[in-house]
């Protein structure tokens, strides 16, 4: 009982009062005003908003099809315990346990313009041409913004390679007496295996992805010309700037529609592995 009442309390009713309020007009006080599905029209008239949501949707993109694949690629080499590979493990895992805003403005100071190391390596190997103000140049903001979250790896290489030490020692031997080379066993052996810990990766992505917050709002603020602006920053610009409160919920709605639907992609790609495992001989 004293589980459904949290659920209720600090779930249920904050989700319905955001469904209710998206369809006001309200500034933040006094009285709401009935506004029907114009927060909704209004959404996906501005430019923002869609440039929000097609940049968070590249988020998404990036988590599942760039950090996933590197977070199995580091997994299957830390698995095969090389040199030093405990201390590999624990300098992958460290910005995990970090501060994102402190990682934030590490970036920051990074990507700068005349301070900048990134810069600075540059022009010490006779590239200077190619440098540049990153995250105020709109051709290289967006990628800028999310590089620091792509390369972040420690978390899913943590979970491959909790997943890859329950796989039986035996398949590995029948395959190397088989003459199987070591990345054929990991092709045909350790990642169809890891499948389920792969689609939990992106699950955990796409709600990483969908609330990203930190990198945007302090590395570039949403600039340059709304470059870099999701659907996180988005909604708190309506509500903390604008004072729009009907405006950001309905945007909070059509983000949570949005994670549904890729929520209900993933799981119809589960259930497919399922009913294809359960046909295999």
């Amino acid at each position: 009982m004293p589980g459904v009442i949290l659920v209720l309390a600090f779930f249920v009713i904050p989700l319905l009062f955001v469904f209710y309020m998206s369809f006001q007009h309200w500034p933040g006080v006094g009285s709401a005003n009935y506004a029907g599905l114009g927060n909704f029209i209004y959404l996906f008239n501005d430019n923002s908003f869609r440039v929000a949501l097609a940049n968070t949707l590249a988020w998404v993109a990036a988590g599942t099809f760039i950090h996933t694949p590197l977070c199995v690629l580091v997994a299957l080499v830390l698995a095969k315990r090389p040199f030093v590979w405990k201390l590999c493990r624990t300098i992958f895992f460290l910005p995990n346990i970090t501060s994102t805003t402190a990682i934030a403005l590490l970036w920051y100071f990074l990507y700068h313009v005349n301070l900048g190391p990134i810069n600075k390596a540059l022009a010490a190997i006779g590239l200077s041409f190619m440098s540049r103000a990153w995250l105020f140049d709109p051709n290289t903001a967006l990628a800028a913004t999310m590089l620091p979250s792509v390369i972040y790896i420690g978390f899913g290489m943590v979970l491959f390679l909790n997943q890859i030490s329950t796989i039986p020692r035996e398949l590995y031997e029948a395959a190397q007496l088989d003459g199987a080379s070591a990345w054929k066993q990991d092709l045909y052996i350790t990642i169809p295996l890891i499948r389920r810990a792969i689609a939990l990766q992106v699950l955990f992505v796409v709600g990483y992805s969908l609330k990203m917050f930190e990198y945007p709002f302090i590395m570039t603020s949403g600039g340059p010309a709304n470059r870099t602006i999701n659907l996180s920053l988005y909604i708190y610009r309506q509500m903390m700037t604008a004072t729009q409160y009907g405006l950001s919920m309905a945007a909070g709605v059509v983000t949570l529609a949005v994670g549904a639907i890729l929520l209900l992609i993933l799981f119809f790609v589960l259930r497919r592995m399922s009913s294809d495992e359960r046909t295999c001989p």
